[in-house]
Parts: C-alpha cells; structure tokens; sequence
C-alpha cells in the first residue's frame, strides 16, 4: 500500500525566506537612494516643452519673477537667448505660433536693456513724418529709448523719405547703380501705418537688410506682429519680437539687392512696393544700404 502524498511545503517555504531576505537585504544592507530630477536632467525636446509652458505662464500671471526663477533651474547659460532661438526654431518649423510669441515675449521681458538697432555705428536718416515737420530720432538717440512718434498718418496720405548716407570709415568693394526708392503705398484704415522708409548706410551690414520696426500708438515697440514678403513668385513670413536684443518690434529680412521685393504686415497696413538695392556712397566705393521701414499704430 503507497503512501499518501505530501504537498510540497518545502517550495513555499523557501519562498517565504526568499522574500524575507530579499527584503532585508533591499531595505538594510543596500537600501536606494532618494534621487531628486530637475529640469536640468530633462532631455533637449523636453526642456523645449518647459520653456514654453513657462512663456505661456508668463502671459497669464505677468509674473516675470516666477518665470526667471523656473527657467534658472534649466541651467542655460543666457535664458533670454534660449528663448529667443527656440521662438524662431519653432516657426522655421511649422509649429505653434502662440507657443513662438510667447517665446518671444518673455525673451524681450527678460532683456534688461534691449537695444533699436542691430548694429552699432548705423547712419540712418531723420525720420520724418510729413504734413507737419514732426521727426521721430535718430539710431543714435534710439540706443537707449525707443522712438517716441508725436503723431502718425492718417489713411489715405503717402509717406516720403530722405535717402542721404553718413559716413562711415570702412571700404566696400560693390559698383554704384541707380535703383528706385520703395515706394509705399497707403491703404485705407489699416491697423499700423507706415511713417517712413529711410536708407541706413552701414557697411557693416552685409549682406543687406529690410528692418521692420512695429510701435503702438503711445510709441512702444510691439512684438508678435507678422510680417510678409514676397519676391518672383516667393514668400517669406516673420514676427517682430523674436530678437529681443535689437528691441521688442524688430524683424528683419535678408535682401537680395538685386531683386524687387513688397512687403506689407500680415494683419494689414501700408505695403510697400519695389524695394530693391540701393547703394550708399559716402564712401570711396558705395555698397548696399539697409531699408528701415516704420510702422505705427494710429
């Protein structure tokens, strides 16, 4: 007669003590370490994700503080300039426009002492705005305030410039041509107007440049506005604000001057029709001047 079987306690109670030494071995000989992430640990698209959210919460509170404070523990070596790349990575792109504003909104908020002009040592025109003889300043007075226009255009009235170089101590190498002056061409009631088109004579500047300047009505620089040029065919968009250390309204395009170009603000305002090279000669040999054109909320 067989004997009855046994359960096989053995097997569970060897599991037993295996858990029971796992255990005291996890919690007392070896126990884990607390590890505390921060932002800094996080990868490349994912610290893009955080200055993002910090932009948009920075248009919600206007807390510009709280939002230092959260993109110091990134570590980035000059937060404004990460913000500033980024808003324009994103456009180029394809992507959120709201995100890319944001961007540049805080970038130029964290800007201390934002700059008017890209360049030092441009020579640029009077800006003047007709019918009354009022002048915006010069680049050299915009150094330090941004340009406070005592009035604008009203719709309807065409805007003149004075084109006439300063001087400057470098030698460019470019032959002389005659190329029409951008003519502007009004429209009515549009939300900005343009006050002007002066030549800036920089040889510093090279390849030339089409500088957008965007001011509300109390002469503040505005960011976010979108800009379009269109040239045989082609079109290129761009938003003022996206470089904060040229000042909250800039934009600019690279020109090629051998081609005739329109540009005009996406949400309307006065286009502005065969801009084109023209060259400066205030020097030994003239070279390609830089368009400014200035555009100002009624």
């Amino acid at each position: 007669m067989e004997a009855p079987s046994r359960p096989p306690y053995y097997l569970l109670t060897g599991l037993i003590l295996g858990v029971v030494l796992g255990l005291l071995y996890g919690w007392l000989l070896t126990p884990v370490d607390r590890l505390e992430a921060t932002p800094e640990d996080l990868r490349a698209n994912f610290k893009d994700t955080y200055r993002e959210l910090v932009a948009r919460a920075y248009l919600a509170n206007n807390d510009l503080g709280r939002a230092e404070s959260r993109l110091a523990l990134l570590g980035d070596p000059d937060p404004a300039r990460a913000l500033s790349v980024q808003a324009q990575l994103t456009l180029g792109e394809g992507g959120s426009e709201a995100g890319a504003r944001a961007l540049g909104y805080l970038a130029a908020a964290m800007e201390n002492e934002p700059a008017s002009t890209p360049l030092a040592g441009a020579a640029t025109n009077t800006l003047t705005v007709p019918l009354d003889g009022t002048t915006l300043p010069t680049n050299d007075e915009s150094r330090t305030s941004e340009p406070q226009p005592s009035r604008t255009l009203p719709p309807g009235d065409t805007p003149t410039s004075s084109n006439t170089p300063v001087s400057t101590n470098l030698t460019p190498t470019v032959a002389a041509t005659n190329t029409p002056t951008p003519t502007p061409t009004a429209t009515q009631g549009p939300p900005f107007i343009l006050v002007d088109v002066p030549l800036v004579c920089n040889s510093n500047i090279d390849p030339p440049l089409i500088q957008v300047y965007v001011f509300d009505a109390s002469g503040n620089q505005v960011p976010g506005v979108a800009v379009l040029v269109t040239w045989e065919g082609n079109t290129n968009r761009f938003i003022t604000g996206l470089k904060p250390e040229f000042g909250l309204g800039y934009a600019d395009f690279t020109m090629d001057p051998s081609k005739t170009y329109t540009l005009r603000l996406e949400d309307g305002g006065d286009p502005v029709t065969d801009i084109t090279g023209r060259q400066c000669e205030d020097q030994s040999e003239p070279y390609w001047g830089t368009w400014r054109l200035n555009f100002v909320q009624p």
